[in-house]
């Protein structure tokens, strides 16, 4: 069941949703600015008081730049049905018309205006209004004049036992075509998809590179459709962010015109836009270097002022200058001077950043073999975040004995070597195993290779 508010706009009005979501901590408020914020909670404690009620723990949201005080019944209503958990109900959706005094009372109207209308058109039943010098009636649709909340609140009851079950308008079920795999029409690059898989479900950067044409800028656009879905909690730091209550978890680009302050022009920057998703960066080496540095320190600090700032960036590049490095049927022509300075431009210090580092080689779509895809690889990969959300530091650290014994003499950074453990586990969990063999850690450093390192030679 939905709860809409009549918002007028001169001479008519419009039907207005209020959300709510649970919440786990208190009531939150999405839409409003602070001052409304303070005064409607202040009015919510004193109205429950009188009701002898707590308020809830939801989060609310209603659009941006609306008359607040039209809609302070209709919100105060959403909290009470919320409570005791009305709102869950299979019922035909209300409409609220009216203003609400400190006391409880529901200020009388001359007229309805055009609220049966509204009411009609979007599909509710219910027309909680206050009183009018008229007595109004109209075909399916339910005219509940109330002189304050009480009141109001009772006839809300009344409706939901009365019509619980019911729809005002049924919906028809429309033939959806299943849901594609998320690899669909990628043939081969086997391991440039466990690769994807293993960032999707542990949280890891993710760096492709390669010769142009191997499927870089496909492989990291497909990550946001292997992402597990939004937590309760991470639901409302989203929230608090964006103003609205996201569906799906964000996937944000930048562009390689863009330039440092680009990443922080709006009232919210690119970089807290994209906390909890993804942060898609194609051609990276074609960024700028302040660009390339402030996404290095972020990845770090994980923070902007008091706004948190967590993401998986996937990224792409060539493998050289002129791009052929790689390629069995052309050759590279740079130098490896040109190759490192090339490397270079992202610098070591966001290349430690990334949990995988893995080169593609195009593959020719007639000789790849056509694997089957797992159809229930994202389930697989939401149980396995969360079981990575159980995990810590110290789970990794007690494996650095195992990936010492599998350097096979490379040297590593600390970031690095806790990286590769927190990947090995991630294998391991793929493999439905608890624990962490040396494949597995040795399987990990496969995922962490350069292209300055010439590794397929």
């Amino acid at each position: 069941m939905n709860i809409y508010a009549y918002q007028s706009q001169g001479y008519c009005g419009e039907a207005v949703r209020i959300q709510i979501t649970p919440s786990p901590r208190s009531l939150s408020l999405l839409g409003l600015s602070a001052i409304q914020m303070r005064q409607f909670k202040l009015k919510a404690k004193a109205l429950f008081s009188l009701l002898g009620k707590e308020l809830p723990t939801v989060l609310m949201q209603i659009p941006p730049n609306q008359e607040y005080a039209s809609m302070e019944l209709a919100m105060l209503l959403a909290l009470l049905l919320s409570r005791d958990h009305l709102l869950d109900t299979l019922c035909p959706d209300i409409l609220v018309l009216g203003k609400t005094n400190l006391d409880g009372s529901i200020r009388a109207m001359p007229t309805l205006l055009d609220a049966r209308e509204v009411a009609s058109a979007n599909g509710c039943t219910l027309l909680i209004a206050p009183t009018t010098l008229h007595s109004y009636v109209q075909e399916n649709l339910e005219i509940a004049q109330c002189s304050d909340i009480s009141m109001a609140l009772h006839q809300c009851r009344r409706f939901v036992i009365t019509h619980e079950g019911e729809q005002a308008q049924p919906v028809p079920k429309n033939k959806c075509s299943p849901q594609k795999h998320p690899f669909a029409g990628i043939i081969g690059l086997e391991k440039a998809k466990k690769a994807l898989a293993l960032s999707a479900a542990g949280t890891l950067n993710i760096l492709l590179y390669g010769p142009p044409g191997g499927g870089k800028t496909l492989l990291i656009n497909t990550l946001g459709k292997l992402l597990p879905p939004l937590s309760e909690m991470e639901r409302e730091e989203i929230a608090r962010i964006r103003g609205e209550i996201p569906k799906t978890r964000p996937i944000m680009e930048i562009l390689p015109q863009m330039g440092e302050k680009d990443l922080h022009k709006g009232e919210k920057s690119i970089l807290q836009l994209a906390h909890r998703g993804v942060l898609i960066v194609d051609e990276i080496t074609n960024q700028k270097e302040k660009t390339l540095k402030t996404l290095s320190f972020f990845l770090e600090k994980q923070s902007l002022g008091s706004y948190p700032v967590s993401f998986t960036l996937a990224a792409a590049m060539n493998g050289c200058p002129c791009g052929n490095m790689g390629r069995e049927d052309d050759l590279c022509i740079c130098s490896e001077s040109q190759r490192q300075r090339h490397w270079n431009k992202v610098g070591s210090a966001l290349l430690d950043r990334f949990d995988i580092c893995l080169s593609i080689l195009p593959e020719d779509p007639m000789t790849s073999p056509l694997a089957q895809e797992d159809p229930n690889l994202l389930e697989t990969i939401t149980e396995i975040w969360q079981k990575q959300q159980q995990r810590n530091e110290q789970t990794y650290l007690k494996l650095l004995p195992l990936l010492n014994t599998s350097l096979q003499g490379r040297t590593l950074s600390m970031r690095s070597c806790l990286s590769v453990c927190k990947m090995a586990t991630v294998i391991a969990d793929f493999r439905k195993s608890e624990v962490v063999s040396k494949e597995d850690m040795i399987e990990a450093l496969s995922y962490k290779t350069y292209g300055i390192d010439r590794h397929w030679r």
